[in-house]
C-alpha cells in the first residue's frame, strides 16, 4: 500500500475508534430500568416456560421451578429438584440464572 494512503486509512480508522470510544461511554453511565422478579412457576407461565425450552432446545425440567422475569418477561427458570436451567438464547440470560440457582439453594437450604 503506498506510505501516503496507509497514513490517510491509518488516521481514519483511529477517527472511528475515537468516535466509538466516546459513544460507548455514553452507553455505559445510561441508566438501566429493568426490573427483574424472582418466584415459583404460576400457571400462566406454563406457556413461556415451554416456550423457553423450545428457544433453549432442553426439555422442561420436571419439578417445581422458580421463574425469572425481565421487565414482566419469563426469560429463565430452574427446577428445585436440580438439572440444567432453562434460559432465553437471544436475550442477556446469564445473570438471570445465576440469580435463579442461588434463590433456589436458599430455598433448598430453608427446606
Amino acid at each position: 500500500m503506498h506510505p501516503e494512503l496507509h497514513a490517510r486509512v491509518t488516521r481514519e480508522r483511529m477517527l472511528d475508534v475515537e468516535r466509538w470510544a466516546e459513544t460507548a461511554v455514553d452507553r455505559a453511565v445510561e441508566p438501566q430500568s429493568e426490573a427483574i422478579t424472582i418466584r415459583p412457576l404460576q400457571p400462566h407461565d406454563v406457556p413461556a416456560v415451554a416456550a423457553l425450552a423450545l428457544l433453549d432446545e432442553r426439555p422442561v425440567p420436571p419439578g417445581p421451578l422458580l421463574v425469572a422475569e425481565l421487565d414482566g418477561t419469563v426469560e429463565a427458570a430452574v427446577s428445585l429438584a436440580g438439572g440444567e436451567p432453562l434460559a432465553n438464547p437471544f436475550a442477556a440470560s446469564a445473570a438471570l440464572v445465576t440469580l435463579l440457582e442461588l434463590r433456589a439453594e436458599q430455598l433448598q437450604r430453608a427446606a
